[in-house]
């Protein structure tokens, strides 16, 4: 995906909203949500509304911090506090699978290439969901009890209410995580 410096409109950045499937896997974008923007919003510019938001972030380790705060803001302004050291846990998760796994190898340089995490809340959920250029899908696997990674997907699926990922017609993937709000 290439970043732009264009910013989509408020009504169009969630489009093609679809159902959850039973199963938190391939197939659908979370409870309520499918897609981010069709104009990714450049590195570390970020957009926020009373049911979505939006951050551009970079293929660098600051940028699962940066996801975490911006999980924070975003859930303390919609008043929804009370999931949020959940959604700090799986969004760091999300944030460090894309900046380890997904980093763009052709096509320009690193510069051209962002993540693009996004929020979305209804009044029975908030999702998270983390796109990025690659088109290979995450791998739930047990890792082994000496195993320094791959402990990632396990937490999120803990943590969540369901998760699962999209791939995209020539724009890599979306992964996504729900969480239930009273």
């Amino acid at each position: 995906m290439n970043a732009h410096s264009a910013y989509s409109r408020p009504d169009d950045l969630f489009t093609g909203l679809t159902p959850p499937s039973a199963d938190s896997r391939p197939g659908t974008v979370g409870p309520g949500r499918s897609g981010l923007s069709a104009a990714p919003l450049p590195i570390g510019h970020h957009y926020i509304d009373s049911a979505s938001a939006q951050h551009g972030l970079g293929f660098h380790p600051a940028s699962v911090k940066l996801a975490r705060d911006f999980t924070d803001t975003v859930l303390s302004g919609w008043g929804l506090g009370d999931v949020a050291l959940d959604a700090r846990l799986v969004v760091s998760e999300l944030v460090t699978n894309a900046c380890r796994h997904a980093v763009p190898t052709v096509g320009g340089s690193l510069a051209q290439w962002s993540i693009q995490y996004a929020m979305a809340r209804d009044d029975a959920h908030v999702t998270c969901m983390v796109l990025d250029p690659s088109r290979l899908p995450p791998v739930l696997g047990d890792p082994g009890q000496d195993a320094e990674g791959g402990r990632g997907l396990p937490l999120i699926d803990s943590f969540s209410s369901g998760w699962g990922w999209d791939i995209l017609d020539g724009r890599g993937k979306i992964v996504w995580a729900a969480f239930t709000v009273a």
